[in-house]
């Protein structure tokens, strides 16, 4: 804490008084942006309530004036909104972060603008989602009486990527283009997760999957030095692992990328992961159940928090079951073009170098419906107007998508994504 004001300088701040200090010398501590100083007084007049907003002059001898502006009407709260975002004693505040998120904003626009990169805007509620089982996702409804608005004439829902419309646009002709946005899942919550989060997705017609992870690393040189406290200026390569070689490595189970969900499971018990496996096991006993993501990602979550520990790498090929809209690789049967970035264990980007066959991607997604159904998840509509432009053709094209928000806690070092929020779900 600031002892007096001879560090501010000359001019006028605002501050908030946050206590009242009697102890040794008597005076009030304020708050100015994020940084306390202490007000030494004698005089009663100059006490104010705490929770008021002053006006603080300084001259240029060093003097300086104190002004009531706003009595505040209740006390300070923790949960008050008042000490939200500049909570007295946290380093760094609440606010610090989201001056910091303002220029991570302003730096990765700039760098896409410097490489020739189109930003778009597509639409955030959709009638075809993803229809991928694993998300829970927020459909939206009108408040019409006579059902005559868009909203109740077909179901809508909030993106969980911008990915289907972004690809009608390189179909169209587009060549290099991305967009920052906002993506919802609703069962997504935890440290490392939010129901609506800011997505950085990008694709770049004729271009390989190779060439966008090489995008985020670039990018990240580029905010180094860019954002205040991170610094990143090694020019060495981010390791890129093969999914089966961990499985091999950390594991001891080899992997195909084409086993059934039962054959993955009982090679995982063959290899001693019993404890991690424990519950499904029984599943396995009691139902059909049993599905393909469910077994890998009990495996994964053994290897996942040790990855990019000294600095980030990068996951390759991954089992065909988990390609989502990914190619298979012509070289690599059983995988496909997938890669997935990682920084301290937490997963930063996910890319893939893109599938343009429309037959293939409506087999995966009446497959993703057949999962749904079998998760007990509600139904959707399928994006017709994306397979039908699949059907133009597609360029060959690579995509990659950045959770943004896990961005900056990687490059300042926080551990919870409210801390880089203006406001988390449970503060609206």
């Amino acid at each position: 804490m600031e002892t007096s004001f001879e560090k501010l300088e000359t001019g006028t701040w605002y501050a908030r008084v946050i206590r009242h200090e009697t102890d040794d010398i008597p005076g009030q501590t304020l708050l100015i942006e994020d940084r306390e100083y202490f007000f030494a007084e004698d005089d009663p007049s100059l006490f104010f309530k705490e929770g008021s907003w002053v006006r603080v002059i300084i001259n240029e001898q060093g003097g300086h004036e104190l002004h009531l502006l706003q009595d505040a009407r209740i006390p300070l709260t923790a949960s008050g909104d008042s000490l939200r975002w500049r909570r007295p004693g946290q380093m760094p505040s609440r606010m610090n972060l989201l001056k910091k998120r303002h220029q991570l904003l302003l730096e990765t626009r700039k760098w896409f603008d410097q490489n020739s990169f189109l930003e778009t805007e597509t639409p955030l509620i959709v009638r075809g989602p993803s229809p991928e089982a694993h998300f829970s996702l927020m459909q939206v409804h009108g408040e019409s009486q006579q059902n005559s608005g868009f909203l109740e004439q077909q179901p809508a829902f909030l993106i969980t990527s911008p990915e289907f419309q972004m690809k009608r646009m390189l179909v169209g002709g587009f060549e290099k283009i991305f967009q920052i946005c906002r993506c919802f899942r609703n069962s997504e919550t935890g440290p490392l997760h939010h129901p609506e989060f800011t997505m950085l997705e990008w694709y770049r017609a004729h271009a390989t999957l190779e060439e966008l992870m090489d995008d985020v690393s670039q990018l990240c040189r580029h905010l180094s030095g860019k954002i205040p406290g991170f610094n990143y200026n090694t020019d060495e390569p981010w390791p890129r692992l093969k999914v089966r070689d961990l499985f091999e490595e950390k594991l001891g189970i080899p992997l195909t990328g084409m086993e059934a969900p039962k054959e993955l499971l009982n090679k995982a018990m063959d290899c001693g992961m019993n404890s991690a496996l424990e519950d499904l096991v029984h599943f396995q006993m009691s139902s059909e159940e049993l599905n393909y993501e469910s077994v890998f990602f009990r495996l994964w979550d053994q290897i996942e928090p040790e990855l990019g520990k000294k600095c980030p790498v990068w996951v390759c090929e991954w089992p065909m079951p988990l390609a989502s809209l990914a190619r298979p690789l012509p070289d690599s049967p059983g995988f496909a073009d997938r890669a997935e970035c990682y920084a301290n264990g937490i997963e930063l980007a996910n890319g893939f170098g893109e599938l343009t066959d429309p037959e293939e991607q409506l087999r995966r997604f009446e497959n993703d419906l057949q999962q749904r159904k079998k998760a007990s998840r509600t139904t959707v509509p399928l994006d017709q107007r994306f397979l039908e432009s699949l059907q133009e053709g597609m360029p060959p094209s690579s995509g990659m998508a950045l959770g943004l928000d896990r961005l900056l806690l990687w490059l300042t070092g926080v551990k919870n994504i409210q801390q880089v929020l203006s406001f988390s779900w449970d503060e609206v």
